[in-house]
């Protein structure tokens, strides 16, 4: 299905323009309402991705048809035409929902930018919405969300490995969410009515963790009062989920082996060992091959663990999903907090796509924990956040430019300014992707190369 703008004014003759001007340029379908009464029954009766919409207008204003709007699909990208371009009403239709506003008399070019973000943008959280449904109807996901390559082939292998019983290792940097890959294979296998064990290897000191593994018996060492089951045991007929598998100890790793190979465990101080029906899923973000070098892991252990891997790719190598993975976050939050979502303004998405995330989707989560506790206005804003922009030029404001100078001259700095403006934030969007980058910006591959090359943007900075 086609995109819908819907454009609402109360001058006839604009509507007529704009409707002509947007349906040429985007080929999408373009609906026109005369004043937010009729906008209304528009929206009741059709499916509309962007509005358009005067902010002074008889009847209804822009605000209040956008509040209206905001009530009944929250989904739907608000942009604001305003004749008098006050930061009051900027700040305020911001506030209330606006995806963003545009001063008339319109700019076209701008006009059509913003346009283009706003349609990008809507299907972003419509995408997002559609897939918090399906993990909301399902349960299988949890919190991993995104639609970029990488994220679809780890939700294509999750469903895969979820159909077998074998042996899964889970490998990726800290914060990449490998406890929530493995809960969801777990969560889609035939062992899914049964609960899933779960050990954070580092955090059970060495001296305790083979009891807590495996069980012990009365008087296996002094503090033994009682027989204990241990945590195998407990997921008999279920899955247990080693977390940070490359801490285990080597007596404890061979204890492991034993229980691969055999499917048997001997709890300390028994002499008969026992079967177990348990599938093993591990997860590391060590260089496992190295420790196997340096006689730090057993390499049958590892070959016996490597039977699947499944490698969680770092935020780095799926930027293009941060705007649904902060407007889930946002989400989530308001959830836990029984409060409305805060909204993230445009220039803190700019932010999030433009900066560097060590500690991946968990830092990008704690970041906007943190700006939601700290900020009580319903926008978190730049200002909010304490940050600057990173890698981004300020277009011009065309009422502050010097009208004594030339106005070709003053042209083509705003020019500049503006497509050096784009270029760092599609190639942001994009993570340096010169081949989706050309086919968002509908320019050509070579073109778009040569005008990177001009402008001396380096793509690599993007990449990393």
């Amino acid at each position: 299905m086609s995109d819908t703008i819907l454009v609402v004014d109360d001058q006839p003759d604009l509507l007529m323009g704009l409707e002509r001007t947007l349906a040429m340029e985007f080929g999408c379908r373009v609906l026109t309402a005369e004043g937010g009464p009729r906008a209304l029954e528009v929206l009741e009766k059709e499916p509309v991705d962007v509005v358009l919409a005067d902010i002074c207008m008889p009847d209804m204003d822009g605000i209040e048809l956008l509040k209206r709007i905001k009530e009944t699909d929250s989904s739907i990208t608000v942009i604001i035409m305003t004749a008098y371009g006050t930061i009051e009403t900027a700040v305020q239709a911001i506030r209330e929902g606006a995806f963003d506003f545009i001063q008339k008399p319109l700019d076209e070019d701008r006009l059509i930018h913003l346009l283009k973000n706003g349609l990008e943008y809507n299907r972003l959280v419509r995408e997002n919405n559609r897939l918090m449904e399906r993990l909301c109807e399902k349960a299988l996901f949890e919190n991993m969300i995104g639609n970029s390559p990488p994220m679809q082939k780890v939700f294509q292998t999750i469903q895969m490995l979820a159909r077998t019983d074998v042996t899964v290792l889970v490998r990726g940097e800290t914060g990449t969410g490998k406890d929530m890959a493995a809960r969801a294979v777990h969560g889609l296998s035939a062992r899914k009515n049964a609960h899933m064990v779960t050990v954070n290897c580092p955090a059970l000191p060495e001296t305790i963790l083979e009891s807590e593994l495996f069980g012990h018996r009365k008087g296996a060492f002094t503090s033994a009062n009682q027989d204990k089951k241990g945590l195998f045991d407990q997921a008999h007929g279920s899955t247990i989920f080693l977390d940070e598998i490359g801490d285990l100890s080597l007596p404890v790793q061979t204890k492991l082996l034993r229980v691969l190979e055999d499917k048997q465990i001997m709890p300390l101080g028994d002499s008969q060992s026992h079967e177990v029906d348990v599938r093993i899923i591990t997860a590391t973000n060590q260089n496992l091959e190295e420790k196997i070098k340096n006689r730090e892991f057993r390499e049958d252990l590892y070959y016996r663990l490597n039977v699947a891997s499944l490698h969680m790719p770092p935020l780095k190598d799926i930027r293009r999903d941060i705007p649904l993975l902060a407007d889930h976050f946002v989400k989530k939050i308001a959830c836990e907090n029984n409060a409305e979502p805060k909204v993230l303004a445009p220039e803190v998405v700019d932010y999030l796509l433009n900066r560097n995330w060590p500690g991946n989707i968990r830092e990008l989560e704690n970041t906007i924990r943190g700006w939601c506790a700290l900020t009580a206005e319903p926008v978190i804003t730049l200002a909010h956040t304490g940050k600057t922009p990173q890698a981004r030029v300020q277009t011009p404001d065309v009422r502050q430019v010097d009208v004594t100078r030339p106005y070709k001259d003053l042209k083509a700095e705003i020019i500049d300014s503006f497509t050096l403006d784009y270029l760092c934030r599609l190639l942001a969007h994009t993570s340096g992707n010169i081949s989706l980058s050309a086919q968002i910006s509908g320019i050509k591959r070579q073109s778009l190369q040569k005008i990177i090359k001009r402008y001396n943007v380096s793509v690599e900075q993007y990449r990393s």
